[in-house]
């Protein structure tokens, strides 16, 4: 039986390469001939499961073929699925991502069945979304880095149908709903990730999804959390919010913030990001109009501006994972409602014409650290009761009334102590070319 399931299984991979391999010598484009093995090559595990279930033969096999595909990512050895344009190791991605589930498996039985829905996901969805882009021209707006319309919807209904069917075939008891929200979350996964990673985080995200729905009761404290971020992630390009490093430390503080505080967190998270943009964009916009001539460019906040913004919010969500004690709760909203109430302060006090420093209370740049304005004060306070109000509105955690007046007001107060810092702290420099005070080391192109 063992030695019959190793021929088998690798037999199939290599009538998938030879499929395609004819396919290119008859003259079909590569990059359908390349979707076609990625397709194919997802029965894989219907082969190994029948034949082996979870244990050191499957891994063995996926371990043999990696090792084939890196051979072929180094040597081009199979020109009808080597990358067109950019270089993408898509195919060998696919390999790691089987194998390490496969090592999964060893310890946790149970997720070979949601391991297959998200090999099927990767081949069946991403593959046949490639095919349907590139066969429908006409009408087919690309929607977000290259991926077009209908491609995105064929990878959602292929998804969803095939996550159904085989839930009914092998008895996973996911709901038509259920299935859906795989559905959903495997074309966010597959939109927002490049150079062939998507072949990894389809795969290893729906198998947990999966893994999820069928086994974690609590699951759907975490859905919306789960099926928005994506969604904020691709917004954040769009808009070009953040750095690839700057996204990067948002989604780790996204994930123990989620973990910790659920859609709850996740919310409060979101209303902070989703405001600062918003004050973000009208700060660029007054200083496109003249507003603001001072005040040095807008650029995508980086990993070290997330961390400043986000660090006392993250650690005290982490304090709550461990310890699950509500007094964290506090410090999580203050934390975020803080960095909003000076995001708003700053945004916001460009609407002034008259900026005085905190401490030595002289008229100042607009812009500087230091700087306060009647505007820019009001609106920190006005941002700090929002964000408040955004916590107040659950009724979770405990957070009361009582919560909500404190944070609040640690939230304005710890805005004008970051104003007092500014000014005593932060360095400044005089321009020798326009005279200008700025923060920055080099102005004027010097």
């Amino acid at each position: 039986m063992i030695l019959l399931g190793y021929s088998t299984s690798l037999g199939y991979g290599l009538l998938c390469l030879l499929l395609s391999w004819i396919l290119y010598k008859k003259g079909v484009p590569k990059k359908f001939t390349r979707k076609i093995v990625h397709i194919l090559v997802g029965f894989e595990w219907v082969i190994l499961n029948y034949f082996f279930g979870p244990g050191i033969h499957f891994t063995v096999v996926c371990l043999l073929f990696l090792a084939l595909l890196v051979l072929e990512y180094r040597m081009k050895m199979f020109p009808m699925i080597s990358s067109e344009a950019d270089n993408s190791p898509g195919t060998m991605y696919y390999a790691v991502a089987m194998t390490g589930v496969s090592i999964v498996g060893f310890f946790v039985p149970d997720i070979m069945i949601p391991f297959g829905i998200g090999v099927l996901c990767t081949s069946l969805g991403d593959g046949l979304a490639g095919v349907v882009g590139q066969l429908i021209n006409k009408r087919n707006p690309k929607i977000y880095k290259g991926k077009t319309f209908y491609g995105t919807l064929a990878n959602f209904v292929v998804s969803s149908l095939f996550a159904y069917i085989f839930s009914c075939i092998y008895g996973a008891e996911l709901t038509l709903w259920q299935c859906i929200i795989i559905g959903v979350l495997s074309t966010q996964l597959e939109l927002v990730t490049g150079w062939g990673l998507d072949n990894i985080t389809v795969t290893w995200g729906i198998t947990a999804l999966t893994y999820a729905l069928m086994y974690f009761d609590g699951i759907n404290e975490y859905l919306i959390p789960i099926l928005i971020s994506p969604l904020i992630i691709i917004f954040s390009n769009i808009k070009n919010a953040l750095t690839k490093g700057g996204i990067l430390t948002a989604i780790l503080l996204d994930i123990v913030v989620t973990l910790a505080f659920g859609t709850f967190g996740f919310v409060v998270m979101c209303a902070f990001f989703l405001g600062s943009v918003m004050i973000d964009k009208f700060k660029k916009q007054a200083k496109n109009k003249g507003r603001n001539a001072r005040v040095g460019c807008d650029h995508a906040r980086n990993y070290m501006q997330v961390l400043a913004n986000g660090m006392v919010s993250g650690i005290s969500a982490l304090a709550f994972l461990i310890t699950d004690r509500q007094v964290f709760i506090v410090p999580f909203v203050a934390g975020l409602a803080e960095a909003f109430a000076d995001t708003a302060s700053s945004g916001m006090g460009v609407l002034s014409t008259h900026t005085f420093d905190i401490c030595k209370w002289k008229k100042c740049q607009k812009g500087l650290s230091g700087g306060i304005s009647f505007i820019g004060t009001l609106s920190s306070l006005i941002a700090a009761v929002l964000l408040s109000l955004v916590a107040l509105a659950f009724g979770k955690f405990g957070f009361d009334s009582y919560k909500f007046a404190v944070v609040a007001c640690a939230a304005f107060i710890g805005g004008i102590i970051d104003s007092i810092l500014g000014s005593l702290l932060q360095v400044k420099y005089k321009c020798r070319s326009c005279g200008c005070i700025t923060e920055a080391e080099f102005h004027c192109s010097s």
